[in-house]
């Protein structure tokens, strides 16, 4: 695995520009598999965490109706989950450096979800043990009411595929768990949807192409289709990567009710590209 270095702020969240998190996962699928650097491929995110990371895999009820999607567990502990036939919460033991999703995602149309799930925790395992790792043996009795958190991560939809506010409008990272939210949700799009790859695929003429004869007036939501399909993510995901790395076609026509503009999905493409 790639040693990679970068710095910290004093409450042990990492100093990182989003230039050097793309530098990051570049240098991790370089040395995992360089293929994904040049050709639009969908990542196998299980191998990539277990064989690459060294991460392992849980899966259990985190919550009663599925709202925390995955946890990445630092430190061997107890972690709470939904017992579904007592209606109760209870607690699992967990091993440290695991990688933790819940049962809901694993049902049929949830593919994608789970493959961004697990990639957004294999951020937090690659950034921030300094923040989570907690030795309790070297803390006395007395300073154990003084741990702000727990040794493990509790990731939710909005942390892992947006809050829905549009790229235009720049969403403020004020506190600590905003920017390791953020570093981690930065890290999943990079590593599965490569910027090297994706501007390969977006400026291919082929593609242009085939979006404005197409799908005149959605050229822009036919690439986005095109991307989740390539990349194996959703379309939300690819909608929110084209537009973060400036991808997307220039064009005067573009229907107001596009998606890619409104962020909205009212009209439904029927996109066939290979």
């Amino acid at each position: 695995m790639v040693d990679i270095q970068f710095k910290y702020n004093p409450n042990n969240v990492p100093r990182l520009s989003n230039a050097e998190i793309e530098r990051h996962a570049a240098l991790f699928l370089q040395d995992y598999k360089p293929e994904m650097l040049k050709s639009a491929l969908p990542l196998d995110v299980e191998d990539f965490a277990e064989s690459y990371l060294r991460l392992r895999f849980h899966y259990t009820n985190l919550s009663h109706n599925g709202f925390i999607w995955g946890r990445m567990v630092f430190n061997n502990t107890l972690i709470v989950v939904y017992d579904p036939k007592s209606n109760r919460a209870d607690e699992e033991p967990i091993e440290a450096n695991t990688i933790v999703i819940d049962n809901s995602l694993l049902e049929d149309g949830s593919e994608v979800i789970f493959r961004s799930t697990v990639m957004h925790e294999c951020g937090h395992s690659v950034y921030h043990p300094e923040y989570y790792c907690i030795d309790y043996s070297a803390l006395q009795t007395t300073q154990l009411t003084d741990v702000k958190h727990l040794p493990y991560t509790s990731c939710k939809g909005a942390d892992i595929l947006g809050d829905g506010v549009d790229l235009g409008k720049k969403r403020k990272l004020k506190t600590a768990q905003d920017w390791l939210e953020h570093q981690a949700k930065y890290f999943s799009a990079a590593t599965l949807m490569p910027k090297s790859s994706m501007r390969a695929l977006c400026k291919n003429p082929k593609l242009q192409t085939y979006c404005f004869e197409k799908h005149p007036d959605f050229e822009n939501d036919a690439l986005v289709a095109v991307v989740a399909q390539k990349f194996n993510v959703s379309m939300a995901s690819a909608r929110i990567r084209v537009r973060q790395l400036k991808l997307g076609y220039i064009t005067e026509r573009e229907n107001p009710m596009s998606f890619y503009s409104s962020g909205q999905r009212r009209i439904p493409l029927d996109v066939q590209y290979s």
